[in-house]
């Protein structure tokens, strides 16, 4: 991240960014052992876990919430015995997936970041577009056509701009990107 390079960017553009960049082969093997590994360290804590790839995974606190005095208690037992067991750490809590998903996005290593409904506006709106879950080269170039260069300008902006006809914009603004305006533009905003 400190040199702008980004998960599955091509590595002759990582290279132009940080020519000293070291590139490791890949060793699945290992990687699934240590995702079963994890996943099965998870299950001491609760069941409720949904895997979405080998190092990530969403875990449903509800059902063991009474364990713990607050829920970044019960993350931070979580994510130490994690660190403690394997060597490597985990962070991000929400109410709910996707806002879960951006705070382990905002700094790593050994942290727990938390992103609720309330914070939304205070730590995300002053992101870039780039930073938004999902968002593609082309879908940051069309907001930047558009003048919107944070997350707060996405959330601020007219619904209506998703209607221009393509040959204003070059493409049309992407339908999730409806929903992000929605969904960033409200500190109310419900579960997923």
């Amino acid at each position: 991240k400190r040199y702008g390079i980004r998960t599955g960017e091509p590595v002759a553009n990582a290279f132009r960014k940080c020519s000293d960049l070291v590139v490791v082969p890949p060793d699945h093997r290992r990687y699934q052992e240590y995702s079963k590994r994890l996943m099965d360290l998870l299950r001491d804590y609760t069941p409720d876990i949904e895997q979405v790839s080998v190092d990530e995974c969403f875990m449903d606190f509800t059902g063991i919430a009474h364990r713990f005095h607050s829920p970044i208690d019960g993350a931070m037992e979580i994510k130490n015995a994690v660190r403690d067991k394997f060597g490597f750490t985990v962070n991000g809590i929400s109410t709910n997936k996707l806002l879960a998903k951006m705070a382990s996005d905002f700094e790593k290593p050994d942290k727990v970041h938390t992103l609720f409904p309330e914070e939304i506006q205070a730590k995300m709106w002053p992101l870039p577009v780039e930073d938004l879950f999902m968002a593609g080269r082309s879908s940051v170039e069309t907001l930047h056509k558009l003048e919107m260069r944070t997350i707060g300008d996405v959330a601020q902006a007219d619904p209506a701009i998703l209607e221009l006809p393509d040959q204003i914009l070059g493409r049309k603004v992407p339908t999730d990107w409806a929903w992000w305006m929605k969904y960033v533009g409200t500190v109310l905003a419900s579960d997923l």
